[in-house]
């Protein structure tokens, strides 16, 4: 949500010039987001849906003042591509809210045992 704030504030050509601070505090956050992103995806096996377009909406806006540079069709395209990684990011954590009340209301022995049979019932 902070980086969709600063994009927005970077895009709107109406509002004062940017600060240095605010340079500072986009640069955190993205670097954070880089850092993080491909860990995120592998560990829920989402990786070959996502990076790409992250990466592309994390790349291309390098600073606040450099989005306030992109052309009309550069600003759409990565409206649309963080649009596409924000909606699967609901999707999944909608998912995995499901998984949590779902084992809520398992106990540990009913876990191990569901767990144990879905392997057994793959290996055939």
């Amino acid at each position: 949500m902070k980086l969709h704030d600063f994009i927005t504030y970077g895009l709107d050509k109406a509002k004062p010039i940017i600060s240095v601070e605010q340079e500072r505090r986009f640069t955190e956050i993205r670097a954070h987001l880089l850092q993080e992103t491909e860990h995120v995806f592998k560990k829920l096996n989402i990786l070959g849906e996502l990076p790409g377009k992250s990466m592309n909406v994390l790349q291309r806006g390098v600073s606040i003042r450099g989005l306030r540079e992109l052309s009309n069709d550069e600003v759409r395209r990565l409206e649309t591509e963080w649009n596409a990684v924000f909606t699967k990011l609901g999707v999944v954590q909608g998912q995995l809210k499901a998984q949590r009340k779902e084992l809520t209301g398992q106990t540990v022995f009913a876990y191990h045992l569901k767990r144990l049979f879905r392997r057994s019932a793959t290996a055939r």
